[in-house]
């Protein structure tokens, strides 16, 4: 061990070892503990790393996705606003919005993680690209023809709504719509829909899945609560 008596507190080892930690996760909010740890170059244990984290009131959160604007993304996302400037609840009532989500089994989904004190969700080293992976086959077999077509064919001058997917751009997707009134779409404009904000809230209520049965299961009840919520 190396003594320590009588040298000033913020000079001990252990308290430059701290201040290491912490710098490393300001520097780069997507490392990992097992990069800190062998990177401080001294046996430290998981939870002194935690610890410390912890102290600088920095927490492991999911990174933001976004998605980047150009100049013509902004230009046409306000003449989209515009254009619809005066629509009222009723009009909006026709709107069927969709959206698809990615949920996994088990524990390890996978993602990329940063350190973030609260209040820095939306600062730009805490946010990644966002990028989608569905093929536009697996779309219109599995959520157009199966579900959409069906639920407009029972609901006459609904209007339905997608954004700019690749699978819902492609020919085969726009074939199936063809005789469908779809809402035009400004490109990389997620944030206006709002089934954006129901799978965060169904997200946070559901428990832990291993099984398609659990899945479904999870998914009716947190359907039930967000509706009982809505309705209060």
């Amino acid at each position: 061990m190396v003594p320590t008596c009588g040298v000033p507190y913020l000079e001990r080892p252990g308290r430059r070892r701290g201040e290491r930690i912490v710098r490393q996760a300001l520097v780069d909010p997507t490392v990992t503990r097992s990069s800190i740890l062998s990177d401080v170059g001294v046996p430290v244990v998981p939870q002194t790393i935690s610890k410390r984290l912890a102290e600088a009131n920095l927490q492991s959160k999911c990174p933001v996705r976004i998605l980047p604007l150009t100049p013509k993304h902004r230009r046409l996302r306000l003449q989209w606003c515009h254009a619809r400037a005066t629509w009222n609840a009723t009009d909006w009532q026709n709107v069927v919005f969709s959206d698809e989500s990615r949920f996994v089994w088990g524990i390890d989904d996978n993602h990329v993680r940063v350190w973030r004190r609260p209040g820095e969700r939306y600062n730009s080293t805490h946010v990644v690209a966002r990028h989608t992976a569905r093929t536009a086959d697996r779309y219109v077999d599995n959520i157009l023809r199966s579900h959409v077509g069906s639920f407009l064919n029972g609901h006459p001058g609904e209007i339905f709504q997608q954004d700019n997917a690749r699978p819902h751009t492609a020919p085969v997707a726009q074939d199936f719509l063809s005789h469908v009134q779809t809402l035009p779409w400004p490109a990389r404009y997620p944030d206006l829909s709002p089934i954006e904000h129901v799978w965060d809230h169904l997200k946070r209520q559901m428990p832990l899945c291993h099984s398609v049965h659990d899945f479904e299961m999870a998914v009716q009840c947190g359907s039930i609560c967000l509706r009982t919520t809505s309705d209060v």
